[in-house]
């Protein structure tokens, strides 16, 4: 076979594109406790800054991801898996019984659905600071063992 030397940069090129593009984003594993139930699904919010740190508008949440729970609980475990490019993260999750997308609060902003946040950071009269929950991804896979709970 005869590989014409015009295409050898070329093949190459892509294959480093290619290995580059594979190292960008990186492997975030969640292993969420205390899930009592299999009804609704499980809402993650990924932030990137402590400006947008629990915030509801889309614009502001770096990356959103549902996860039906309907049989994916297992000892009142299930594990999540999410691809992030290295940076500076906080997660907030909560389990949304009603599948509505949308974390319900009482009339003072306590959650009234089960949630959880990264690092298991919590908060001492209001939610948890941002530089509680914050993590990095580098270059390595980065797990995080999170327990959900309910605050009413």
């Amino acid at each position: 076979m005869t590989v014409k030397l015009a295409s050898l940069p070329a093949i190459c090129l892509l294959a480093a594109t290619c290995a580059a593009g594979a190292a960008s984003a990186q492997n975030l594993t969640i292993h969420l406790s205390g899930v009592k139930s299999e009804q609704g699904q499980l809402v993650v919010r990924v932030y990137n800054n402590k400006k947008h740190w629990l915030s509801d508008k889309a614009d502001e949440i770096f990356k959103q991801q549902s996860f039906p729970l309907q049989g994916q609980v297992k000892d009142a475990s299930v594990q999540l898996s999410l691809d992030l490019p290295a940076g500076d993260y906080a997660i907030s999750l909560f389990q949304d019984l009603d599948s509505n997308a949308e974390l319900k609060s009482n009339w003072i902003g306590i959650p009234k659905e089960p949630v959880a946040t990264s690092n298991n950071a919590k908060g001492s009269m209001g939610p948890p600071s941002y530089k509680d929950a914050a993590f990095q991804i580098a270059d390595q896979p980065v797990e995080q063992q999170l327990n959900l709970t309910s605050i009413d």
